[in-house]
């Protein structure tokens, strides 16, 4: 039998606890510390960029708490007395000066938007040149100067003179103690934040080819109705094909191109089928709600969404972070489109159902608001549905297609936003074959948006999300 995957979550995590283990050597020992005139240079900004270039924005955001919190400690119980330490925390003291509470600010929001802008580019030059190497030169090179310039900035900005009067307690001070310490600060820029800047991309690009997974793995969703297929080198969808069921699965993949495939990844509903290594490649069994969470994760470009997936039913999966996790579903989905458009129609076509829907009046099928009262009622519109399909008796047959996805995906749309509401996010991530020809139910759901105060966002790979996630296993 195959292994269903279960490693990403234990693997994340020995990660994020490696990285915290060398921010500590880093922070507790002269390893990571430089020392400049009175100013103090540190290196714990590098496990950060590497949390945010191989795990992503989130882990760097959350390693640059970690480096914030560790040198509010070395700076409050290891090196009390020193100037430098006016910078980094409040419990300071040099005589009569004490401490400001500046300094927490100084201390951690600097470092944690040192992961945060180096996941965030990293992400942004990848989606827009696809050039991974340039992707993580630039995330080093941003959150290296984020550090440098946020640290010194606000210094000099916020407690300035303070730390000018410990520097130069017991002797003279500068006329001009504040040109005084923009000059310090300027040299400290020149003789150290830029080689700094220098060594944060070498350091991201070097780790970030070494241990962002850039291997060749097929995944492959096969579902009720279709088998989806996505080839993908490490985060990057090379292609993605569909396949009919009834089709022989090993046969139809040994007439793709599989040059330097390293694994296969099957999930959905068919996959408790695959016994064995398909077409002699490696083959793992992937649960299909993680698949689902990371391919929209991936797709979207988000880490906090709630992800409605239409197939025959319609699933909803909760995407944070560190967690994925299966919160519900309906049978309300495609299977009922299909079924009650056979019924009605005598045939079901997804394509040609949407035209037909597009050109229906949806008030000749449903009851609204305008139908029963006059005006609004809270912020309802006129055009609001009261009863879905209340006249399907004299309805033509575009209206009564617009309605069928109108019963379907409001009642899909708003079990998403109560879901979205109920788990706090903004953000719904919706995917299925169905977003194909998607126009009608996008409109509609943007609709339910529009009422709920939530946000439905959608991709034009929309069909291959769960097997983009299986590969990303």
């Amino acid at each position: 039998m195959l292994k269903v995957s279960n490693r990403d979550k234990i693997k994340r995590m020995t990660e994020l606890a490696v990285l915290i283990a060398l921010e500590i050597i880093i922070a507790f020992t002269p390893l990571g510390t430089i020392q400049i005139g009175t100013i103090a240079a540190t290196l714990g900004h590098i496990p950060v960029i590497i949390a945010a270039v191989v795990l992503g924005t989130a882990e760097g955001t959350f390693m640059g708490f970690v480096f914030g919190l560790l040198s509010f400690l070395y700076w409050t119980f290891v090196q009390p007395a020193n100037p430098t330490a006016f910078m980094f925390t409040p419990f300071c003291q040099l005589g009569e000066i004490r401490g400001s509470a500046w300094s927490l600010l100084i201390c951690f929001v600097p470092r944690m938007l040192v992961g945060f802008t180096a996941g965030e580019v990293c992400k942004l030059v990848k989606r827009t040149t696809g050039k991974d190497g340039l992707a993580y030169g630039l995330a080093g090179a941003a959150g290296s100067a984020v550090t440098t310039i946020l640290v010194l900035g606000l210094t000099y900005l916020l407690i300035g003179r303070q730390y000018v009067s410990a520097v130069f307690m017991g002797g003279t001070a500068p006329e001009n103690a504040m040109g005084w310490l923009l000059a310090a600060i300027g040299g400290v820029v020149l003789t150290n934040g830029i080689p700094e800047l220098i060594v944060g991309a070498i350091v991201a690009v070097a780790v970030g080819y070494a241990l962002v997974p850039r291997r060749r793995v097929l995944g492959i969703d096969i579902g009720s109705s279709a088998t989806k297929i996505a080839l993908l080198r490490g985060e990057r969808v090379e292609w993605t094909k569909r396949i009919p069921n009834g089709t022989d699965l090993e046969q139809a993949i040994s007439e793709l191109s599989l040059n330097r495939v390293k694994k296969i990844c099957v999930t959905g509903v068919g996959a408790s089928y695959i016994t064995g290594n398909l077409c002699g490649i490696p083959t793992e069994r992937v649960e299909e709600f993680r698949a689902l969470g990371k391919g929209a994760a991936l797709v979207s470009q988000k880490r906090n969404l709630i992800v409605c997936s239409v197939g025959t039913g319609t699933s909803f999966v909760r995407v944070m972070p560190l967690r994925i996790f299966h919160i519900g579903g309906t049978g309300v989905g495609g299977g009922m489109l299909a079924g009650l458009s056979e019924k009605l129609f005598g045939h079901f076509d997804i394509k040609e159902l949407s035209e037909l829907a597009k050109s229906g009046d949806l008030n000749g099928v449903d009851l609204t608001l305008a139908d029963v009262c006059e005006g609004t009622i809270s912020n309802l519109n006129p055009d609001t549905t009261v009863a879905n399909l209340a006249k399907a008796g004299t309805a033509s047959d575009a209206a009564l297609a617009h309605g069928l996805y109108n019963v379907i995906f409001q009642s899909i749309g708003v079990m998403a936003a109560f879901a979205a509401k109920h788990h706090m996010v903004h953000t719904i991530f919706v995917c299925g074959s169905i977003l194909e020809y998607g126009e009608v139910a996008e409109k509609i759901l943007d609709g339910v948006a529009a009422l709920h105060r939530v946000k439905f966002i959608y991709s034009e790979q929309a069909a291959y999300i769960t097997a983009i996630g299986a590969a990303l296993q």
